[in-house]
């Protein structure tokens, strides 16, 4: 038991470090984006406001993977290789189409889910929050950033009445975060960690807008305007590929339900605070340059989605029997089995985690005036007694 504390200790302190060290990839400069080429045809794959680093990655609306291999951040341009066909998690086909017909007579997600088995209501969560929550519409908001209550705030509401309408149970945490700097993911981790303390969600969502041209998320959905949504997975964490397995779920539902409304997933290159739990993701709900409204139509719509996907018991598994949350992905490869003996193990575990938290502390100090690393240490030991406590109220 001792041994177990230590090792969660310790990886809190990794995970309360590592932050310090991944800036927000935000693009900088006020109005700019970045272009994304194909190697190959030397056509614009996609635009985003987020940086783009070389390995990032890109899985496009048909389900095509693309690397990024190169990258110059003062041109704003990117250029992009195709690397290989994705074929999304496999959907019980017969399971799905129960839901859809039911869908159209008229009945509500959460009564489907209730006549699936999903009668725990209390095993439904979602934690929301809004790291860059100045962000706004222009048309709507007549700006696109206001520092008191972004209209990104609007949006995320609009998305905790969606889930809730379909049976779950979503806490938003409209706490600012502002200025939109380098900063805001370091400051909206204090709030992530709050949601997943006092709630216990099973998936954690942090809702943004691009900064891209109206044109590249302009969509209808049902025969009504709605904006495109662009799932985003951190390529640094520890809970990446739980992560990845969540956005692909949630593209292949959106895929089956509502044809290009999910836009593609890009993998970038920070961990957007998604290294706290196994199912966290960052959503794009439209861009700066169309309405609010647009996106707050997309919230709904997504709320089902995601509430399908994590709830809906619609995937296979291998053998081809339906599972809710587990499986795996049909075309990927099974990950290695697990050692069932931690005798031998632990020490090691031990002695890598331990240089890792001498190396990360050395090299804060190392990169740190005096005044910041004070300030760094008191952050990090505000969190980590909060850490302790949830451990003393689980007793």
């Amino acid at each position: 038991m001792k041994k177990s504390r230590l090792v969660c200790m310790l990886l809190l302190l990794i995970t309360l470090t590592t932050q310090f060290v991944i800036a927000d990839d935000w693009y900088g400069e006020k109005g700019g984006y970045y272009k994304v080429y194909d190697m190959d045809s030397n056509e614009i794959l996609f635009q985003t406001a987020r940086e783009v680093v070389k390995d990032d990655q890109y899985l496009s609306g048909d389900n095509k993977m693309y690397r990024i291999v190169k990258a110059n951040k003062r041109d704003q341009i990117a250029y992009a290789q195709f690397v290989e066909d994705v074929l999304l998690p496999e959907i019980d086909e017969e399971i799905f189409s129960k839901i859809g017909l039911m869908l159209q007579n008229g009945a509500s997600i959460d009564s489907i889910l209730a006549q699936t088995g999903q009668n725990d209501k209390s095993k439904r969560k979602v934690g929301i929050y809004s790291t860059h929550s100045s962000e706004s519409y222009i048309p709507s908001d007549g700006a696109e950033a206001s520092e008191s209550k972004g209209g990104i705030l609007k949006v995320a509401e609009k998305l905790k009445q969606g889930f809730e309408k379909n049976g779950v149970d979503a806490t938003f945490d409209s706490t600012l975060h502002n200025p939109h700097d380098a900063g805001a993911y370091k400051r909206s981790r204090r709030t992530a960690l709050q949601l997943i303390r006092k709630q216990h969600p099973t998936a954690l969502i942090d809702v943004h807008r691009d900064a891209v041209p109206a044109e590249e998320y302009l969509t209808e959905v049902e025969g009504k305007p709605a904006a495109k949504v662009r799932l985003v997975i951190g390529r640094r964490n520890q809970n990446f590929k739980a992560n990845e397995d969540m956005a692909k779920k949630v593209k292949s539902v959106a895929d089956k339900m509502y044809p290009n409304f999910v836009k593609d997933i890009f993998f970038g290159q920070g961990d957007y605070n998604q290294d706290l739990m196994p199912r966290a993701m960052l959503t794009e709900l439209g861009t700066y340059k169309h309405t609010r409204e647009r996106s707050e139509k997309s919230a709904g719509f997504l709320s089902k989605v995601i509430t399908v996907a994590l709830f809906g018991d619609v995937f296979k598994d291998s053998k081809g029997t339906a599972t809710a949350g587990g499986g795996t992905t049909k075309g990927t490869k099974p990950g290695k089995p697990v050692s069932k003996s931690g005798k031998g193990a632990g020490a090691g575990i031990l002695g890598i985690l331990a240089l890792a938290v001498i190396g990360g502390v050395g090299f804060l100090f190392l990169s740190s005036g005096s005044t910041e690393w004070k300030s760094k240490m008191s952050n990090f030991r505000q969190e980590f007694a909060n850490f302790l406590g949830r451990n003393k109220n689980r007793k």
